[in-house]
């Protein structure tokens, strides 16, 4: 990435939920602010609910009004929950609301509201979703975890991808799998699937590393609209 290049990043950090909710003044915003930077670089927290309906509205207000960001040249959608295991009989309409609402909806929200500032890029402008093959119709034989809300959610969102791909013009929107990563979330799953945690694939190194490649890797023309994983491999739908 070029050094003057603005990213916004959901979701950034473990524990971020918590800052999500409570502002930049938490103890995690905190963390964030404190964190190394590169000569010239800076990190700045605003507030973002991936739950709220006005979170968007809310973030890109804040933007304009607060910092001195005149411009976005990616847009990160990673903020996402996995709360509900079991099959479909079993799932509750509150869980598969929740689900779309933080994991489908939320993002097309973020793009509604961020895409009059990536169109000020003077890069290539980046949207990318991450997403999961847990999502993938294609491979769901491969992947037999009873994950309905989450599942549908990361396919509803898979597609939004793809239809927001074809809107525009300039803007490259891109659904990304991290990987079966390490995580708190990914460690669930792991427990849900009769795993031990210690059994997940990837490690958040190596998922970040691969996920950096392809942040720095994509374009419009080769990337935008299709599935791709931390590897740099396309995956099916």
């Amino acid at each position: 990435m070029a050094y003057d290049t603005i990213v916004l990043i959901t979701g950034a950090k473990t524990g971020i939920g918590k800052a999500i909710r409570d502002g930049p003044d938490s103890s995690p915003a905190k963390s964030l602010t404190s964190l190394p930077t590169g000569d010239g670089s800076k990190v700045i927290v605003v507030k973002y609910d991936a739950s709220s309906s006005t979170a968007a509205i809310e973030l890109e207000k804040d933007l304009r009004d607060n910092t001195e960001i005149t411009h976005l040249d990616i847009v990160i959608a990673n903020a996402g929950i996995l709360k509900a295991f079991g099959p479909a009989k079993d799932v509750k309409f509150e869980e598969l609301q929740e689900h779309l609402l933080v994991n489908t909806i939320a993002p097309i929200l973020l793009y509604q509201r961020t895409a009059p500032l990536l169109e000020q890029s003077k890069q290539e402008p980046r949207f990318f979703i991450i997403s999961s093959t847990l999502g993938s119709n294609t491979l769901m034989d491969d992947y037999p975890l009873s994950l309905i809300a989450y599942g549908m959610s990361k396919a509803a969102v898979n597609f939004a991808a793809g239809r927001i791909h074809r809107e525009e013009e300039r803007i490259a929107v891109i659904p990304v799998q991290p990987g079966w990563v390490q995580t708190a979330m990914g460690e669930k799953a792991a427990v849900f699937a009769g795993m031990e945690p210690k059994d997940v694939p990837v490690t958040l190194e190596d998922s970040v590393s691969g996920l950096l490649s392809v942040f720095d890797s994509a374009t419009k023309k080769l990337h935008s609209g299709r599935f791709w994983d931390q590897a740099g491999k396309e995956v099916p739908w």
